[in-house]
């Protein structure tokens, strides 16, 4: 089995038995799913089969129409197989209907509202891959409480945004529905946003792609360090933002998504072994 499968195959096998959930505001209706890890010989990675999970990790759903939609479902189905086996609880949204399509502060809304509706009473955190990346920043911000954030393949919108002599007059900027989001999230300032509580931060891409470069991922570090808040930049050497592999030949048979699971994996692992109880309300 290709490890892209083999890693999409461990989402659909926890989502069995797992929790359904939905939520209603202006913004529109969304309905999804609470998976657990699954449990090995009656336990689920350290904790009893029959408890719930005490941390659940919303994996932020992806704003409509972007153009590279496909290959970013890839990198959720990562970042839920890793988060899974570190013994988090993993939320995802089935269906999502937006009263206000396009509207980019709705769909921020979306996401708070939907993180709060699927964690209950275990404690939250957040996870978003490519421009889910920045959103999920912004809501960070709206969320007290995490347990940690994980952005992946996530550009900073600021870096984006940034027009250059060269390109300032690029039609794609009006053109591209990737880069009108990426102007929209700019002017919400997710880099400070990202910087406002302090909960373990993992930046986490590949390191060989011309359409986001290292740049980005050292934007995130550069401000959550400068703020003196708990960060760690990993980079997947030899593969691109979707963690395609990059040089000739290279043949793609799931291998970058394989690492980032398990890079995502250790992390969250340790994230959650140093995360304080949360208090029973």
């Amino acid at each position: 089995m290709r490890r892209a499968e083999a890693v999409r195959a461990e989402w659909d096998g926890a989502v069995d038995g797992g929790r359904r959930f939905s939520v209603a505001g202006s913004w529109g209706t969304a309905s999804g799913v609470v998976a657990s890890a699954p449990v090995r010989h009656g336990f689920r990675l350290g904790r009893r089969s029959d408890q719930a999970p005490g941390t659940v990790a919303l994996v932020a759903p992806a704003f409509p129409g972007l153009e590279d939609a496909a290959p970013a479902v890839g990198l959720d189905d990562a970042l839920a197989a890793g988060l899974l086996r570190a013994g988090c609880g993993v939320a995802r949204v089935l269906a999502l209907d937006h009263a206000q399509p396009g509207d980019v502060e709705a769909w921020i809304d979306a996401i708070v509202d939907v993180s709060v509706a699927a964690t209950g009473s275990a404690r939250p955190a957040l996870a978003g891959s490519w421009m889910a990346g920045p959103a999920c920043a912004l809501a960070a911000s709206r969320r007290e409480g995490l347990a940690f954030v994980v952005l992946a393949s996530a550009p900073s919108a600021e870096v984006m945004a940034r027009r250059t002599p060269e390109n300032e007059d690029d039609p794609a900027w009006t053109e591209s529905r990737t880069l009108r989001l990426a102007d929209a999230l700019a002017a919400m300032a997710p880099l400070e946003a990202v910087c406002m509580d302090e909960r373990p931060v993992l930046v986490v891409g590949g390191a060989a792609d011309g359409v986001l470069p290292v740049t980005h991922l050292e934007a995130w570090r550069a401000a959550l360090e400068a703020n003196q808040r708990p960060v760690q930049a990993i980079e997947v050497a030899f593969h691109d933002a979707f963690m395609r592999p990059v040089g000739p030949g290279a043949g793609d048979d799931g291998t970058g998504l394989g690492l980032m699971a398990h890079t995502v994996e250790q992390w969250a692992r340790r994230a959650l072994s140093r995360a304080p109880a949360r208090r029973a309300t």
